[in-house]
């Protein structure tokens, strides 16, 4: 008879944690701890150590919990957010607090039985937030390029206030290239080989290679291209139901929007550049598919080939069937 596991749900915030589990006398219990190293002490003292616990990705917050309960050796899962927000929304929940949060991942995790968490390593987190601040970066440079761009059609003077966003445009362009640099470093240190396979492949850029390598966590748990493709959101989905549903087919999109976004760019390289993607490419064309249809097809060609030289450790050579005929 298999031994029952005694779970602790975990609804995290930025400041506390909102614990439930069954305590040592059988009781349902729940409790509310800091979100610091005293608070996770008090709840592991309350719980066990035999507690397997249940959270949701939460960003960071939930960072130094679960350093800490892997430095303890103790078993958690983190599962993802969206997960959760539809379990709880299953049981038709009307009012939303943090109490019962907790007590819905407790449930979560005595019916789904949630597999435990492997810990990447700390570089891979060095890695990601560098890559999260360079996004942010980006989105800050074009918000003011694009006021900037406006503010030059206004009939009226607005020059010192167009010196002043190039200033700050010529700044974050500088503070963005620095921590690009501190990037590249941080990923040879890493997954160095694994970084310089991906970049071997033509049409895949440096950028485009560190947003694959930190969003797959190294490849480390890719079995197949194809759970490649759906983690970027480009597998194609149906949509029909009976005879008045009838959607068309389309890309999923539930996955890494940036990643897909950067592949597609990568996409409009390699159709010129690489071999394999403009064959690809031309003869979806003349055969009368739609050039965005042609250049999906191009981003799933890209990371087949990113997955295969990955996985045989060996650099991508263009042409190489045409080389080898």
């Amino acid at each position: 008879m298999d031994k029952k596991i005694n779970y602790c749900g975990v609804d995290i915030s930025a400041e506390v944690l909102d614990a439930y589990f069954e305590d040592i006398q059988g009781q349902k219990t729940h409790l509310q701890v800091s979100n610091s190293k005293t608070g996770f002490k008090k709840l592991v003292k309350q719980t066990g150590e035999d507690c397997h616990f249940v959270m949701e990705a939460t960003g960071v917050y939930h960072l130094n919990f679960i350093f800490f309960l892997e430095e303890l050796g103790l078993v958690f899962s983190v599962v993802n957010a969206l997960q959760i927000k539809r379990y709880i929304q299953m049981h038709l929940e009307r009012n939303k607090s943090d109490k019962k949060d907790a007590k819905r991942i407790y449930e979560y995790g005595l019916e789904r039985n949630p597999l435990p968490y492997h810990m990447p390593e700390k570089a891979y987190f060095e890695c990601r937030s560098l890559n999260n601040a360079i996004h942010d970066l980006t989105k800050e440079i074009t918000k003011f390029t694009n006021q900037l761009h406006s503010l030059k059609k206004t009939p009226f003077g607005t020059k010192s206030i167009e010196l002043s966003f190039e200033k700050i445009v010529r700044k974050l362009k500088t503070e963005k290239a620095d921590l690009e640099l501190q990037l590249q470093d941080k990923l040879q240190q890493w997954e160095g080989e694994t970084l310089q396979l991906v970049t071997s492949v033509k049409g895949i850029g440096s950028r485009a290679a560190s947003e694959l390598i930190i969003y797959t966590q190294g490849f480390k748990d890719m079995q197949s291209y194809r759970q490649l493709i759906s983690y970027a959101g480009l597998s194609p989905t149906e949509r029909s139901s009976g005879s008045s549903i009838r959607g068309r087919v389309r890309i999923c999109k539930q996955g890494g929007k940036t990643l897909r976004n950067i592949l597609f760019m990568c996409a409009l390289n390699a159709k010129k550049t690489n071999a394999s993607c403009r064959a690809l490419y031309d003869r979806l064309v003349e055969k009368g598919k739609n050039k965005k249809v042609a250049l999906i097809a191009v981003c799933n060609k890209l990371l087949k080939i990113v997955f295969g030289v990955v996985k045989n450790r060996v650099s991508y050579q263009d042409g190489y069937l045409q080389k080898t005929a």
